[in-house]
Order: structure tokens, then sequence, then C-alpha cells
């Protein structure tokens, strides 16, 4: 009996693999501010994580904003509902996680809501104190070294191909190169990415992330 094709042939309703790798990093942002994180060796390491998770979903604009911003767009999500969103949650309204298929490991919602005072905190006390001129420093050269934040700044950029050389580029310098060596090197012998022709991307990931991160 032939195999049936419910697409007949056209495959609308399969998500592409660059959407699921797309989904993927949004969805361990969520989990990384509202539930335990993982990938980390120390307590520092994890509050540090959940700070990049509260700063990429929450800021409006920088580097942070236009990054998660970029994602959305490439999966048709509006960067700006999804920030919207996480902010009604972390300010008290907890149904907007109603739709989130991963809520049940969202257990640490109350820790979150504290660091989001306190980042708001941080930011009042630094506009009401007088800034003084900085003076030009020179960029530390691979000011970035420890690997648990290397990899947080590199596996990010492999939802789309990048050579060793585009990894540099993007870092702007600012992180070791040999880290982000040992940090591809680990991730492709655990299966995580795939390199071919010294070419470096996620590897597909099974479709558990929550597709109704925006609504």
């Amino acid at each position: 009996m032939p195999t049936v094709d419910p697409d007949h042939g056209i495959h609308h309703s399969r998500t592409m693999p660059e959407e699921l790798l797309i989904f993927s990093v949004l969805s361990r942002a969520i989990l990384d501010l509202f539930g335990p994180v993982g990938l980390t060796s120390t307590k520092e390491e994890a509050q540090q994580a959940k700070r990049d998770a509260l700063l990429f979903l929450t800021k409006k604009s920088g580097a942070w904003a236009k990054r998660r911003n970029d994602l959305c767009d490439a999966i048709g999500f509006d960067g700006d509902n999804v920030r919207a969103r996480v902010i009604q949650v972390l300010e008290g309204d907890s149904t907007a996680l109603a739709t989130y298929d991963g809520r049940r490991e969202l257990t640490q919602v109350a820790q979150a809501r504290l660091l989001w005072e306190q980042e708001q905190s941080r930011s009042e006390s630094w506009k009401l104190a007088p800034q003084p001129t900085p003076k030009p420093q020179p960029r530390p050269r691979h000011a970035i070294t420890r690997y648990a934040d290397v990899r947080r700044h590199i596996m990010p950029l492999l939802t789309q191909p990048r050579s060793f050389k585009d990894l540099i580029i993007e870092t702007q310098g600012d992180v070791s190169d040999t880290t982000i060596r040992e940090v591809l090197r680990n991730a492709v012998s655990k299966g995580e990415v795939v390199n071919k022709d010294n070419t470096y991307l996620l590897v597909s990931v099974p479709e558990t992330a929550v597709a109704a991160t925006a609504g």
C-alpha cells in the first residue's frame, strides 16, 4: 500500500530545521530566566546566565534587543510582543505563560521577578547618579575567556552557518580564540553542532520548544 503524504508533496505543515533551532534558543532563554539553569558549574555562573536571559528577553534597545528581534523575525514572531509578554510575567501576571508548552519547568518565576526588580533599581540608580566623562580606554583583547561565558556567546550565533573566522568577527575579538575552539570541539563531539568544511551549525532539535512564545 503506498505511503500517504498528508501534505501532498508541499509540506507546508512541517517546521524547517532552522526555525526549530531558533525556537530552541528562545525557549532556552525563557527556561534560563524562569526555570533551572543548565550548563553551569557554580551559583555565580547560574545567576549570570539568568541575568543574560533577562537582558536578552527584556531589553528595549541595544545589542540584546537586536539579537532577540532578529531571531524572532526569522520565525515570524514579533520580538516586541515577546518582550511585552515576558515583562507581563515579571510584573506579576503569570497568565502570559498559559500557552507555553514547557511551563511546568518554569519553577523559579519568583526568583526571576526579584532579579527584574533588582535590574530596574540598578537602572534607576544609574540614571540618577552623575555620570563622569569616561576616559578612553583601549579595549582588552580576549576579555572573555571562561568556558561557560564563551559558550553563551558562541552557541546562539550558530543558528546559521559560521566559520571560525566568522565567530571571531561576530564577537569583535573580545572572546578567546582558544576557548572558542574548545567550545566548538566539545559541541561537535556531543552532537550539538555539525562541522562541514570548517563551517559550524547547530544540529536540528526535537520540536519541543513552544511555538506560541509570542502568543
